[in-house]
């Protein structure tokens, strides 16, 4: 979170100016667009059905399911309901919908009305015979090739409709949304209730239609059945007169009429039949077990019923003198005389029942099989007509199917002919388009309040982006860590108009209280503390890659050594790109190359700083061949009375990628001061740099970063405190 507001901050300028742009550019863009307004016409998709109109229609209602709707919208969509709009509301004479050709067109128009008008009358005379002219009459092609043309121009004029047009369904009701967007206001209402219109009148139209179609059908297929009909009845009537058959009226003959009447006797005297077998199974079954006087008809008996009342009154009366008199007493033998008498009576009685049962199954039995033979008797006689009321009963059934069919399809001829006037289409209008008072595109407030946060977006993007590209150091953390080199000072961008380097090489004289001067103190300090027993008295100055800010560092360390009282000198070894003696703003004509070649002495090309005390060694011309000058014993030579006459020697070397001069010199110097400048040097050019001079063994001291800017490098390296709070202790 710390490190994001960080790079929100540091970066807030490619923040804001991104989004200052955005704004700025959609704000133009919007201000340049033409406005559009839209109107809407709303169509509701009605299930209800005209009370009026009972019968079911050629062409079915519309159910409300989703893919419905989507067919309907498809429909609204279409380029023949487009068409129809063309047509209803002549837009091929809007100019809005088709423009008036330019200059070039009514030229063109103007040359094809005098050719028509003047030209080709005067030459129908001379040319009428010719085959391929026409005199005053368009040929067919023409006419052809004109239809053609204005069938194009309609179906771009419904094409451009279609463009500007939108139809949707609106949530899960059965209602669309018809919405048509045009610069005029008025138009666009126009168009929408036109749209809306010539649905509906489609909708009208397609039942109507499918209904004369059906009529239409119907009509031709009653003619076919009418025809069959009348030609079943001829067969069924030929048929009859050729096999000399005669139906009665209720259509059945005598043969028949007997069959019929025989079976349900034969049904009748089965059932009876089974009913007096059951009967007589039932009361055999219990004269079996002894119990025959419980069957229901011995007990429905009269007889029975009162032979059983007489022994009932005998064993009462047994029971009475039973209780008075011994069993050998006449009266009571002759009680058992009497009781036994009504038994056998009883027993007679029961048998003469079970006779008369079992001979009233014999004759029902009879009865059956009497019907039955009848029955077979009959079937005989009509087997003999069966084989020609077959084919009169197919006969019949074909003349019957074809009727029934034709009274079928007449009856839904009279009710599809009768539905055609109270027709009703399945959309309405709910809703008219009004003429829109605003227009709905563009939405300028919301699209420049939508582009500030899209700008700020993008301009965070765009500084997220930035921070991951830059591949130079901005902390002293990371040079420590990656290099493993102690970064000595970090020396602050200077902005001044004119030359860099000019107007940095004169702060530390200038300003000393500048946080420019005191960072190359910082230089000078970590130096002399780098080895403090053996001081370094001979300081290389180098970098990785031209344009780091090496020889201002180089100048400036020279100038501050020389304003602290010590004997200072400045070797401009840059012998391919002089600028150490330009920098110190001195006048001089003779220079370090000409000591190395002899031409001069040293002391003679020594030249003195009037603003610091410090003595340089400049370079003029470039020499064709730098590396072997400053790998000459003359140089050796010149460094070592060099260390004899002055106490500290800052030695400006070119840098070390591009040539081998840095790494030569290194050999020379006590120590070196490499520089870095803040942000914009590769890390991997650093690294190749750094790794080249310890190839050679040269005393790497520290890291010098240049150019920083001070408000972003303190709070990369320190926090987010104002840079305010650093600057009280400077006087820029």
């Amino acid at each position: 979170m710390v490190e994001l507001l960080r790079v929100l901050r540091i970066r807030r300028k490619i923040i804001i100016g991104t989004a200052v742009a955005i704004v700025a550019l959609v704000t133009a863009v919007v201000m340049q667009l033409t406005p559009l307004y839209t109107a809407t016409a709303v169509v509701l998709l009605d299930q209800r059905k005209n009370s009026a109109d009972t019968t079911d229609s050629a062409l079915s209602e519309l159910p409300s399911d989703q893919p419905t709707m989507q067919n309907q919208v498809q429909i609204l969509t279409s380029m023949k309901l487009m068409n129809r709009v063309v047509d209803k509301l002549h837009l091929d004479q809007d100019p809005a919908f088709n423009p008036k050709p330019g200059l070039l067109g009514d030229i063109s128009q103007s040359i094809q009305s005098f050719f028509a008008q003047k030209v080709q009358p005067a030459l129908a005379p001379y040319l009428g015979q010719l085959p391929w002219f026409k005199g005053g009459a368009a040929s067919d092609g023409e006419t052809h090739a004109a239809r053609n043309d204005a069938g194009s121009a309609k179906n771009a004029i419904a094409h451009r409709l279609l463009s500007h047009l939108t139809v949707s369904p609106v949530g899960v009701s059965t209602t669309l949304n018809v919405s048509y967007k045009s610069p005029d206001p008025y138009r666009s209402a126009l168009v929408a209730n036109g749209i809306a219109d010539a649905y509906v009148e489609d909708q009208l139209e397609a039942k109507f239609e499918a209904n004369q179609k059906a009529t239409q059908w119907l009509s031709r297929r009653i003619q076919d059945l009418s025809k069959q009909a009348e030609n079943a009845d001829a067969a069924v009537q030929r048929y009859k007169a050729t096999h000399h058959i005669n139906t009665p009226v209720n259509g059945m003959s005598v043969v028949d009429q007997q069959l019929r009447d025989v079976n349900s006797q034969l049904v009748i005297a089965k059932a009876d039949l089974a009913e007096k077998q059951a009967n007589y199974n039932s009361l055999m079954a219990l004269q079996s077990a002894g119990k025959a006087a419980n069957a229901s008809q011995v007990l429905s008996s009269p007889l029975i019923a009162t032979l059983r009342a007489q022994e009932s009154d005998l064993n009462r009366q047994l029971a009475d003198i039973s209780s008075r008199y011994l069993p050998s007493h006449p009266k009571i033998q002759d009680l058992q005389a009497q009781k036994e008498n009504l038994e056998g009576k009883i027993n007679e009685e029961i048998q003469r029942i079970v006779e008369s049962i079992r001979n009233a199954v014999g004759i029902a039995s009879a009865h059956v099989g009497s019907l039955e033979q009848s029955l077979a008797r009959l079937e005989g006689q009509g087997a003999g007509q069966d084989q020609s009321s077959v084919q009169l009963t197919a006969l019949q059934s074909a003349a019957t199917s074809t009727r029934s069919m034709y009274e079928a399809f007449l009856g839904r001829l009279s009710q599809t002919q009768d539905r055609n006037g109270i027709q009703a289409p399945d959309a309405r209008v709910i809703s008219s388009a009004e003429v829109p008072d605003s227009p709905s595109f563009p939405k300028k407030g919301l699209s420049v309040a939508l582009s500030i946060p899209a700008g700020l977006l993008l301009g965070i993007m765009l500084a997220f982006l930035a921070e991951r590209l830059d591949s130079g150091f901005r902390t002293i953390a990371d040079v420590e860590a990656m290099i493993g080199l102690p970064v000595m000072a970090t020396v602050p961008e200077v902005s001044a108009a004119g030359g860099q380097t000019l107007r940095a090489a004169d702060i530390v004289i200038d300003k000393p209280m500048s946080s420019f001067a005191e960072a190359i103190r910082g230089l000078q300090l970590g130096l002399i503390l780098s080895d403090v027993d053996r001081p370094a008295k001979v300081v290389l100055v180098t970098s990785s890659v031209p344009a780091e800010g090496k020889t201002t560092v180089a100048v400036s360390l020279a100038r501050i050594a020389a304003s602290g009282g010590l004997r200072t000198v400045l070797l401009d070894c840059d012998l391919r790109r002089a600028s150490g003696g330009k920098a110190l703003s001195a006048q001089f004509s003779k220079s370090i190359v000409d000591v190395l070649t002899g031409a001069a002495p040293l002391e003679k090309c020594l030249v003195k700083d009037e603003k610091s005390g410090a003595f340089t060694l400049p370079s003029v011309n470039t020499p064709g061949n730098p590396g072997d000058l400053l790998s000459s014993q003359i140089m050796q030579k010149i460094v070592a009375r060099l260390r004899e006459k002055f106490d500290f020697i800052v030695i400006d070397s070119p840098p070390v990628l591009p040539v081998n001069d840095a790494k030569i010199l290194s050999r020379l110097a006590d120590t070196v001061l490499f520089v870095v400048r803040w942000e914009k040097t590769p890390r991997e050019a650093v690294l190749s740099s750094v790794r080249a001079l310890r190839d050679v063994r040269a005393n790497i001291s520290g890291i010098a970063m240049t150019r920083a800017d001070n408000e972003r490098f303190r709070h990369y390296s320190y926090g987010y405190q104002d840079y305010k709070e650093y600057s009280r202790y400077h006087l820029e």
